[in-house]
C-alpha cells in the first residue's frame, strides 16, 4: 500500500514540470495586439480578438509552440500584429534611437554640471540705505541695547 502511494507521488512529481511548461493561451496573448482596436490580445474583447484566441487555443492543442503561433498570426494578419517592433530592418529604429538619447542624456551630465558650477555667481546686492525715520521706528522697535 505504502509502495504503491510512493509510486503515485513519484508520477505525480514528474508530471509537475510538465504541467508547469504547459503554454497558455495568456502568455501568447501578451505578445500579439488585436488588429481591430490596437490594445493587447489578452484584454481586447473585440471579435476579432476572441477568433485569435480561439486560433491560439487551438494550435496550443495541437502542439505548436509560441514562436510557431504568432508567426502563424503575422502570417495572417502583417508585423503590426505584433506587440513589440521586430529588431531588424527599419523597425530597429524602435530600439535603438531610445538607448542613444539615454546615452547622450548621460554624457550630457557632467558638461552641464561643469558650465553651472563655473556660472558667476550674482552678488548679493546690497540692502538699500535705511531713512532717518526708518532707522528711528527700527531703533524704537528693538529697544535699547542690553
Amino acid at each position: 500500500m505504502i509502495r504503491r502511494a510512493a509510486a503515485i507521488a513519484m508520477i505525480c512529481l514528474l508530471a509537475l514540470p510538465g504541467l508547469a511548461l504547459g503554454l497558455t493561451v495568456g502568455e501568447v496573448a501578451r505578445e500579439v495586439r488585436c488588429p481591430t482596436c490596437n490594445t493587447p490580445l489578452d484584454v481586447s474583447n473585440a471579435p476579432v480578438a476572441q477568433d485569435m484566441k480561439v486560433y491560439i487555443s487551438e494550435r496550443i492543442d495541437a502542439g505548436w509552440d509560441k514562436e510557431r503561433i504568432i508567426d502563424g498570426l503575422v502570417d495572417e494578419f502583417g508585423p503590426q500584429v505584433l506587440a513589440t517592433p521586430p529588431k531588424s530592418g527599419f523597425d530597429l529604429i524602435a530600439w535603438v534611437v531610445p538607448a542613444l538619447v539615454v546615452a547622450a542624456g548621460l554624457a550630457a551630465i557632467p558638461f552641464i554640471t561643469r558650465r553651472w558650477a563655473r556660472r558667476p555667481h550674482a552678488e548679493a546686492a546690497a540692502p538699500p540705505a535705511l531713512s532717518d525715520e526708518d532707522r528711528r521706528r527700527l531703533d524704537e522697535e528693538l529697544g535699547p541695547p542690553i
